[in-house]
């Protein structure tokens, strides 16, 4: 076996082994590809996967966006690319792939976890709910996907550190009543009274169930999410709410959003 040979064998066999969802795969050169992988200890990594387009090549089924991978990988580079040597599926989620009403939810769903996770910084509790809620758009009822998909969006707010005050003004500090109708201002960071937010740019009035539904969703586990059966009007505001933000948070829109509400309203 010649010198460089040995190296390749050895890196392959001794590099980083970890889990990883691929979030983004494109064709680099004529038989590799290139693959954003959300890993929860390195956060995300781009990788090239030398040869993986060809017939015979060392990873263990066809590397698909979605897909649950455990990888091995090489050490990370001080810039560019890592290197995947290898890969075997662990879930392949394929009803992701049969239906439309499933699809679309996965793909706002890759979309915003590759966007909230960072290079280089782990996020195992990120990984860990996206892994969950891609596995419960995979299997779960159709009536339950846009509830998986609320709770999945409630979640990456919390995760993202910008976490929005939802019972005291932010403006004056008191309470917000009950049967109140308060604003909402991402710009401030949380509920306003109407008073207290009268011509505040971008505050929008909430409904006091959406804010009750969304502290439900902060405080249920994920093996509980799904026993909640909030109305559907409710439902969908909230999402648009945290929809909108996320876009705040993170100053960018997310294509998915889109035809997965297009979805979600057929149901």
């Amino acid at each position: 076996m010649g010198r460089a040979r040995r190296r390749r064998a050895s890196g392959a066999s001794t590099g980083h082994a970890t889990d990883a969802l691929i979030a983004r795969i494109n064709d680099y050169g004529e038989t590799s590809a290139v693959a954003v992988l959300l890993t929860p200890d390195r956060g995300t990594v781009r990788a090239v996967a030398k040869g993986a387009r060809r017939v015979s090549n060392s990873f263990k089924g066809p590397l698909d966006r979605g897909v649950l991978y455990a990888v091995r990988l090489g050490r990370p580079p001080r810039e560019g690319l890592s290197h995947l040597h290898s890969s075997r599926v662990r879930e392949a989620y394929p009803a992701l792939r049969r239906s439309p009403a499933r699809f679309f939810p996965a793909n706002l769903v890759l979309e915003v976890a590759d966007d909230l996770m960072r290079e280089n910084e782990p996020h195992p509790e990120l990984f860990r709910l996206t892994v969950f809620t891609l596995k419960v758009l995979d299997r779960a009822p159709l009536d339950r996907l846009a509830l998986a998909t609320t709770f999945f969006l409630a979640r990456c707010v919390a995760l993202s550190g910008h976490v929005p005050e939802t019972e005291h003004c932010v403006v004056c500090g008191r309470p917000i009543p009950a049967d109140e109708r308060p604003l909402l201002s991402a710009a401030l960071g949380g509920v306003l009274h109407p008073a207290c937010g009268q011509g505040e740019p971008g505050a929008r009035s909430t409904r006091p169930a959406v804010l009750e539904l969304l502290r439900a969703l902060w405080n249920r586990s994920s093996a509980e999410v799904l026993t909640v059966t909030p109305e559907p009007g409710v439902l969908r505001d909230l999402r648009s709410l945290l929809m909108d933000w996320l876009v705040h948070v993170l100053e960018r829109r997310f294509r998915a959003s889109g035809p997965a509400e297009r979805e979600f309203a057929r149901r």
